[in-house]
Order: C-alpha cells, then structure tokens, then sequence
C-alpha cells in the first residue's frame, strides 16, 4: 500500500498592512479525485501572524496497483474580520511530498490587501517565500 502526499505542510504569516494578523482563521480544503474524498482542517494565526498546518497523508492499496493521474484540489481561504480572502488555489498533479513547488516547503505570506493573482501555478493572495 502506497503513502500518497495530497497537500504538504504550510507554514506561513498573515499581514495587513505589513503588520501582523492575529486571530485569523486559516481553512484549508483539499479534494481527492483517486480517493473521492474531501477532507477540511484548520489553524489560526497567533500573535506574530504566524501560522503552520502538518501535511496530509493517504494511503491506498488500489491507488499503488491501478495507473492513475493524481489530481487533488486545494485551497487555503483566509477568514478574517468577516471577509474571507483565496490565499492559495493549486491543483496538484503527484503524490510527492512537497511535490507542489518542485521540492521546495510551502512558505506563504498573506497579505489581506493584495489582490489575488497567479504565482507561477498557485492562484491567491499569497506570495511563496
């Protein structure tokens, strides 16, 4: 059976204003083509605006055997102040840990201000560090 990486570690700082967020909810989604699944988790930003998220893990004994085209949705919505701002929108093609930058940690700042926009593949207000 095969460990399959559906969204590596975050770790990352929320700011407005160049100043940090505290208190701000950080969800994070992800869906899972192969494995129908959805699953949902989140962190809150402490008092420097810092906040961090363990990778996701699956295992499937069906996923290792049968040739698929890994395809897992994600996305990190920040909630704050009641506005909800898309700091990360990816669509992840492997099962590699941290295969979603090419091998580099995922690393984000957030800031609210910022339009979303596309960085290289990742869509969001987030910039990668």
């Amino acid at each position: 059976m095969s460990k399959f990486c559906l969204f590596s570690a975050v770790q990352g700082i929320v700011l407005s204003q160049d100043k940090p967020v505290t208190g701000a909810v950080v969800d994070r989604k992800f869906v899972w083509a192969w494995g129908k699944e959805t699953g949902i988790d989140e962190a809150v930003t402490d008092t420097d605006g810092t906040f961090q998220l363990p990778a996701i893990f699956r295992s499937s004994l069906l996923g290792s055997i049968l040739p698929h085209q890994p395809f897992i949705e994600q996305t990190l919505l920040i909630k704050h102040q009641g506005k909800e701002y898309k700091a990360w929108m990816f669509d992840k093609m492997d099962y590699e840990e941290n295969g979603e930058l090419k091998g580099k940690p995922i690393s984000l700042v957030c800031h609210l201000e910022n339009e979303p926009s596309r960085h290289g593949e990742v869509y969001g207000i987030c910039e990668i560090r």
